[in-house]
Formats: structure tokens, sequence, C-alpha cells
């Protein structure tokens, strides 16, 4: 027993110096990005769970039906004026820092513009949903965009070099003043400018932590050569940009319009908990992917190497959780948010199968941009918008919110599906190795499924203890089915993450 503390207290203290660095090969740099991004991620859904949580428990489904409309307004004005220069920056090879401050330049101009946009289309708004409270809210929520104009650029050099440690401190402590100040206005106000006033205060943090936490201050500078450079590159990023928000917003448009703003709140819990697993997976492994994949551009035979290694990682994590939400919907959504909100559950079931495939696009996504072939995922992403459009309004109408949801999470699978073949032309990954992992998956799903629903049969999942048993199971039997690549896996990079002597 004593034995095995002092292990573990030997792996914590190697593990802990191997973060601290930050030198090493492109793979030392990765594995220590991912872990740095991993903390930051689960550190964020953890308390964006918690604050929809306590959120939902103070405020009505109306209210939040409210904040999406205002959400996809604003949403918009920014998606509809996207520069990609962000993206646009890491695959750059050269001149950074001049690159920098054009770029920073003409985020700030840009967020003003968009502030007087926001104010001039909050009375369209206003009318078009006949919610006079709108016109306010959009107004008021649209000087956010000036203050995260000035968020600080030189954050989008440590992307670049996979240098996560300095990110990871400041998003985990914006995150614990957001949530704190947010969830004090809801208990405060009780209303939908506890929601408003959270999100400008919530971007006034990120921008001055940025500033504190991050080295280097950007300059007011102009170059027009460097300025074209950007757009080329960000244009079909832009594009993309355009067309993901109106895939990712015509659900909350025609519901909001057609069924009501708490019909609209319940949709929205309901895709926001489907999508917090997966997305903040997705995300948090293409922090990581998509400047490693920038790099390894020129070396097809890595890239294939480590493009399958992020879709066996995205299957094992993203297909499991999604099985468990569609067996425990009813149960997660009762007794995390009350029996007044028991009519997300089936639309919860559904969108957990659009978030799976969605974050194993997302991967196909960020390997196209890396490669300087951005018009990939904007071509496939404006087809899926095709379909979402033909399928919406009729789903909606004759089948409520589940039908909705159907309209969306079909043409998502289909995107995934292009997108394994599209990837073997690509870059050459065969198709077999591609699916092979999200067949295993599967099978293990089906198992994971068939567990849960007969212990469902005897142990009452509509309360805290018995959803924790439930959940806590499933995560058993997960661990149970990857053991064994577990073993390998730490078997195999030990010596190379936790060295037995660091080289100076």
């Amino acid at each position: 027993m004593v034995w095995s503390a002092f292990v573990v207290v030997d792996l914590f203290k190697r593990l802990s110096r191997f973060l601290d660095r930050s030198d090493g090969s492109l793979q030392r740099k990765a594995i220590r990005s991912g872990v740095w991004v991993a903390l930051s991620s689960v550190f964020a859904a953890g308390l964006s769970f918690l604050r929809s949580i306590i959120m939902a428990r103070l405020l009505t489904p109306e209210i939040f039906g409210l904040m999406a409309i205002c959400s996809m307004v604003i949403r918009g004005i920014e998606i509809f004026t996207e520069t990609g220069f962000g993206a646009a920056l890491i695959h750059r090879q050269e001149r950074f820092e001049d690159a920098r401050d054009t770029a920073f330049t003409l985020w700030v101009l840009r967020g003003v513009g968009l502030a007087v946009i926001a104010f001039l289309v909050s009375p369209l708004v206003a009318a078009f949903y006949n919610e006079s409270v709108l016109q306010p809210i959009v107004a008021v929520i649209g000087i956010s965009f000036i203050l995260t104009g000035f968020n600080n650029i030189n954050a989008i050099a440590l992307h670049k070099e996979l240098d996560f440690k300095r990110l990871t401190y400041l998003d985990q402590v914006a995150g614990v003043l957001s949530t704190i100040i947010g969830i004090g206005l809801a208990y405060w106000l009780r209303d939908v400018w506890a929601l408003v006033y959270a999100q400008l205060v919530s971007s006034a943090i990120s921008v001055g932590l940025s500033y504190l936490m991050v080295p280097g201050r950007p300059r007011f500078r102009y170059d027009p050569a460097i300025a074209r450079e950007l757009i080329s590159y960000g244009k079909y990023m832009t594009a993309l940009a355009i067309v993901l928000f109106l895939c990712g917003q015509l659900d909350s448009a025609i519901i909001g319009k057609l069924l009501g703003m708490e019909a609209l709140g319940f949709y929205t819990v309901a895709h926001t908990l489907a999508n917090v697993p997966s997305t903040n997976l997705s995300k948090m492994i293409a922090k990581v992917l998509f400047p490693m994949f920038s790099k390894l551009q020129a070396d097809l035979v890595q890239l294939r190497v480590e493009y399958l290694r992020g879709v066996r990682l995205v299957v094992a994590v993203v297909v499991p959780i999604s099985v468990i939400i569609v067996v425990l919907a009813h149960d997660i959504v009762v007794v995390l948010y009350g029996e007044k909100w028991a009519t997300a559950a089936v639309p919860l079931q559904i969108l957990s199968i659009f978030g799976c495939f969605q974050a194993l696009w997302m991967l196909n996504g960020y390997l196209y941009n890396a490669i300087g072939k951005p018009h990939i995922d904007f071509y496939m992403n404006t087809v899926r918008l095709v379909l979402v459009l033909g399928l919406l309004y009729p789903l909606t109408i004759f089948y409520g919110l589940a039908g909705a949801s159907v309209a969306v999470a079909l043409p998502m699978a289909a995107q995934f599906v292009a997108g394994v073949f599209l990837s073997r032309s690509m870059i050459g990954v065969l198709v077999a190795d591609t699916v092979r992992p999200l067949g295993v998956a599967l099978l293990q799903g089906a198992v994971l499924a068939a567990v849960l629903i007969a212990t469902k049969s005897v142990v009452v999942g509509d309360s805290i203890a018995g959803l924790l048993f439930l959940v806590g199971l499933g995560a058993s039997v997960c661990l149970l089915f990857n053991f064994r690549k577990i073993r390998l896996q730490l078997a195999t990079h030990r010596l190379s993450i936790f060295p037995v002597r660091e080289v100076p």
C-alpha cells in the first residue's frame, strides 16, 4: 500500500515537471498540449454544466427561449463578418508578428461596427418574434462585440506553438469568475437581464485576463498586403462560418417562430446538454490537432497517423457518452433540471446522436483547414444546410420538437459518412481504418445500452443517487472495454512522457 502511494506521488511529480516544460519534439509538445487542453476543457465543461443546472432552476424556460433568440441574432451578426484570421495566423509559416498587428487592428474596427449593427437590427428582431423585450436585449448585448474586439491576439501565438499552459490558466480563472457572477445575477434579478449582464461581464473578464496572463501587446498597424493575404485564406472560413451558423441556428429560429419561446427553451436546454460532452471533446482535440496538422501538412504519412489517432480517441469517448445520454435522458433532465423541464428528454435523446456525428466531423473539418483546403469544409456544410432546410419546417410542423431534432441529426450523419471518403482522397486514409473504430465502439455501445436498460429495471434512476449509480456503472463498463488499450498506451508512452531522467 505504501509502495503504491510512492508510485502515485512519483508519477504526479514527473507529470508536473513534464507539463511545466515547453521544449521537446512535436509529439511531446502535442501530448503536453493535449493534457493542458483536456484539463481546461473538463474544467470549463464542468462549470458550464453546473451553471446551466443552477440557471435552469432559478429561471424559466421562456427566459432561456428569449436568450436563445438573442444569442442567435448576435452570433449571426458576428458570423456574417467572420474573418477567419485566427486560423490564417496559425496556418501562416512566417512574419507572424506583422500579420498579428494587422489582424488585431481589423478585429477592433470590426467589433465597433458589429455593435452598431446590433443596435440597428434590434427593433426588427423584436417585431419578427412579437417580443418587445428583445429590442433592448439585443442592443445592450451588442456591446460585447466592442469588448471582445480588444482581446489580446498574442494568444494565437500560444496556439500556434502548442503552448497551452498559460491559456489553460486564463480559461479557468475567467470561467470561475464568470460563473460566480452569472449565478449571482440570476439569483438577484430572476429575469432575462441576468443572462445579458452575465455575458457582458464574461466578455470583459476574458479581455482583461488576456492582457494580464498572455505576454506581448498588440499594436494598431495595418499592412494592406498582409490584410489581403489573411482575407484570401479566411474567405472560405467566413463562408463556412455563415453556413455553420445557418445550420446551427435555423432550428432555433423556426422553433421559436412556430412553437413559441417556451418550446424553444426546452429545445435549447436539450441541445446544450446533448452537445456538452461531444462539442467540448472535439474542441479540446481540435485545439491541439489543428496546429499539429498544420505543422505536418507536408508529411502525409505522419499526418495520416495523427489523424487516425484522433479518430480513435473521439470515437472511444463520444459513442459511449451518447449511449448513456440516450438511455438515461429522462432521468438526467428530471434530476438535474427539475420536472418542469421533462419535455426536453426526447429532443435530448435525438440530439445526443447529432452531437456524436458532429464531433467526428469536426475532426475532418480541422484537417481540411490545416492542409490549406478550407473550401472542402465549406462545400460539405453547404450541402448539409440544404438538407436541413428541406427537412426542418415540415418535420417541426408535424412532429414538434422531436421532428426538429431529427431534421438536424440526419444531415449531420450523412455529412460524416461523406467525410470518411473525402479523407481518403485528401490524405490517403483507408476507409476501413476510419470506420473500424466506429464499428467496434457501436458494438460496445449496444452492450452498454443493454446493461443500463437491465439495471434501470431494478434501480430508480430519477433520483440523484440512482442517476449517479447508473452513470458510474456506464463509465465502469466503458473503462472495462478499454482497459487493455489503456494499459498498453501507458506501457508504451510511460518512458516518453515520464522519463526516468529529465534532460536539462
